[in-house]
């Protein structure tokens, strides 16, 4: 008498949840064996897809075959063939391995073929090839109907942190909607990386702190989606080039921001210690991170040594230099250095006419910047042209000229953000005096906001004051920039410092220290 064994599959999961496919093929294979005087040796159900054979009951089965070789079966049975596979390439190899390596034969039952007739090859290639093709149609459906939803702007798949998945009231429209507080989490997380004071792995980590719910890798993908400003990523696609559709869900940040971050990620803008600092330190060393030495240029670190009756602490070079100063002369120094930055009498009052006299001229600011923004534009499109026009010449490749496309696409994207952002700003109402009433309240109080903060605010502080780290030899800190709001507070205390008030001089005299357009004024956060 012959053996069987009883190959069963469902294509989908809740098929296999329901049983009624299975029972079914079971029923009609165990009357066929009946029919026929089959032993029926095992059954097998399976509830893997038919893509390929890397299924569990199937290796399982291998694995048997190996050990008896095949000795305990005449047939694998099943219905039909998309039931044993939907990959021809696939179902030939393992047909030849069934009946070449085992002697044994597969046989579907309500597709019957005699595989020793070699005519039979051409009917066993249709019967293999229309599940792959229906297959391979229903994947090209799906392909499409996602691209058609990115394309109009929806999001596609799980939402990212600060989001979160939900249906419309019929169930017949999904969409993302922010969801607090990771929202304002990951909000506050490009702010902080965009001004760069701290390295990105550090908001991270503080973002954690204040409640974010997001690993490592996911926040790293997440800060570079640009759908958290509104866009959606349609993706290449044969002749079509990527690009980026408007989406339909709120969005998060602005375009502006969002490009601030990449710069910063990226290292094309790094305002603040070159790349940022580690957001926490020891107490001792606040400034652990943002000093030079003198001697080497070097970064220099900080440590301590035991004393016979306490610890000392000092700030050192790692190098053979061997610099090295007590950190409680350093951090003494550094707040006589942000003394200097509080405005005297009068000279708050004189740097608030100074930039709001600049910004509240809105139509020639306006106008200026529109004008900047456009010839920009202009510029990107010309030299778009011009690339058109080489590769027509075969002065460039192709390969080149989408270099050129795709680097200019960029620029115009962002420029156009630029534009989108002014005018919210001109929409909204910019209110200058408030932003510099805030910054100057900050810095008039700038020296116990630094002594009462903690050693994340102090350095916060550090780095918003002075983007560029900077040399201590001894006595006094040399830096060589400072934040710009800062530096026009100095410079006006310095000039005007032997008068009795500041306000009788002419505001003009400064109007070039006025941070350029879209910059605005430092403040500090609540609670540093």
């Amino acid at each position: 008498m012959k053996k069987a064994c009883l190959y069963i599959r469902v294509s989908t999961d809740e098929q296999a949840d329901k049983g009624f496919s299975q029972r079914d093929q079971a029923e009609r294979l165990q009357l066929h064996c009946e029919r026929n005087n089959i032993e029926v040796k095992k059954i097998i159900f399976e509830d893997h897809s038919a893509k390929t054979f890397n299924r569990p009951e199937w290796k399982q089965l291998l694995d048997e075959l190996i050990k008896t070789k095949g000795k305990n079966y005449d047939y694998v049975m099943f219905t039909k063939w998309d039931r044993f596979s939907r990959n021809t390439a696939d179902a030939y190899q393992m047909i030849r391995l069934l009946t070449m390596s085992y002697n044994i034969e597969p046989l579907a039952i309500e597709q019957p073929l005699d595989l020793s007739v070699p005519e039979s090859k051409t009917i066993l290639a249709v019967y293999l090839s229309m599940p792959e093709v229906e297959n391979d149609r229903r994947a090209l459906n799906v392909t499409y109907g996602m691209r058609r939803a990115k394309k109009e702007g929806r999001w596609m798949g799980k939402a990212l942190p600060g989001y979160i998945n939900k249906s419309t009231e019929d169930g017949k429209t999904k969409y993302i909607a922010l969801n607090e507080p990771e929202a304002s989490h990951m909000r506050w997380a490009f702010e902080n990386i965009a001004i760069g004071t701290f390295a990105t792995e550090h908001i991270w980590m503080m973002a954690k702190e204040k409640g974010l719910k997001c690993s490592r890798n996911s926040f790293w993908e997440a800060i570079r989606n640009p759908m958290y400003c509104g866009k959606i990523i349609v993706p290449k696609f044969k002749d079509e080039e990527m690009y980026l559709a408007d989406g339909v869900h709120q969005p998060l940040i602005s375009e502006k921001l969002f490009y601030q971050v990449q710069d910063v990620i990226n290292g094309r803008r790094r305002n603040y210690l070159h790349g940022g600092a580690k957001a926490s330190s020891p107490e001792e060393y606040p400034l652990r991170g943002f000093l030079r030495c003198p001697v080497c240029g070097r970064n220099m670190t900080g440590s301590s040594s035991k004393g016979r009756n306490a610890h000392y602490y000092y700030y050192h070079c790692t190098l053979a230099c061997k610099q090295r100063f007590r950190s409680e002369h350093v951090n003494q120094a550094f707040e006589r250095e942000l003394k200097r930055f509080i405005p005297r009498k009068g000279m708050a009052e004189l740097f608030q006419m100074v930039i709001c006299d600049t910004f509240n001229d809105n139509s020639k600011f306006l106008q200026s910047e529109r004008k900047k923004i456009a010839e920009a534009i202009t510029t990107q499109n010309n030299k778009l042209t011009k690339a058109r026009e080489l590769l027509l010449l075969e002065t460039i490749t192709g390969t080149e000229y989408k270099e050129i496309k795709s680097e200019s696409e960029q620029s115009i994207v962002r420029l156009e953000s630029d534009l989108q952002d002014l005018e919210k700003k001109v929409s909204h109402g910019l209110n200058i005096e408030l932003l510099v009433s805030d910054a100057l309240r900050s810095l008039k109080s700038l020296v116990k906001l630094y002594s009462d903060a903690n050693i994340e605010g102090k350095r916060y502080i550090i780095g918003v004051m002075f983007p560029e780290k900077w040399i201590f030899d001894g006595k006094e800190h040399h830096t060589t920039k400072v934040n710009e709001a800062a530096l026009l507070i100095y410079h006006i205390n310095n000039k005007l410092q032997h008068k009795k008030t500041g306000v009788s001089s002419s505001k003009s005299d400064y109007s070039g220290y006025v941070p350029s357009a879209g910059v605005e004024p430092a403040r500090f956060p609540t609670g540093v």
